[in-house]
């Protein structure tokens, strides 16, 4: 009997993610907010809290949440019988290997989806524009992964400079390593 798919999936990249689910996936989708990543006992909460619902279910669980969104993801799918994408997060599934070396030249890697979701860091954080700046400040630029699906409009761009401070440069997004990621997650 084949087992029921169940996606638990932070909201970040849904975007990405419905643009190369592959046709006629039979799989439900829970979404997850990404400003719970500023928060990992908060996160760990509602990751507990969803995985619980499906307890003692008969279905494939999978969690496409990295060690980089919760470092006890791997432990916390184990406890549910789940399995994890193997990545250390979304920027890892959309860019592999070229993310350590980025970041080492003091750059941070964003998506519109992480973009859009800074209100919910900056609400989970406590944060004001003045902590934004601070915690942002080791970077010297900010690339912009864009796949083209819902990209950004000037003034959201605009807005988010204003907010950081940090230089934004756009890079087309090619989803083809994505598509990879998330096939093997499925599968």
């Amino acid at each position: 009997m084949k087992r029921h798919k169940r996606l638990i999936a932070c909201r970040v990249f849904e975007d990405e993610f419905r643009a190369v689910l592959p046709e006629g996936a039979d799989l439900d989708i829970t979404w997850i907010s990404a400003g719970l990543h500023a928060d990992p006992e908060a996160l760990q909460r509602e990751l507990d809290r969803v995985l619980s619902e499906f307890d003692g279910q008969e279905m494939d669980i999978r969690i496409l949440f990295g060690t980089g969104c919760h470092p006890e993801i791997h432990r916390l799918a184990l406890r549910y019988g789940a399995k994890t994408a193997g990545v250390k997060n979304c920027i890892e599934a959309f860019c592999g290997d070229r993310q350590p070396e980025l970041e080492a030249h003091r750059t941070m890697i964003m998506t519109p989806g992480w973009i859009r979701a800074w209100p919910q860091v900056m609400e989970a954080q406590g944060w004001d524009a003045f902590d934004v700046r601070m915690n942002m400040g080791r970077y010297d630029r900010i690339l912009l992964l864009d796949a083209g699906i819902n990209p950004l409009s000037d003034e959201e761009l605009i807005e988010f400079f204003d907010l950081v401070q940090i230089p934004v440069e756009v890079e087309i997004l090619d989803l083809g390593l994505f598509r990879e990621t998330l096939i093997k997650a499925l599968a």
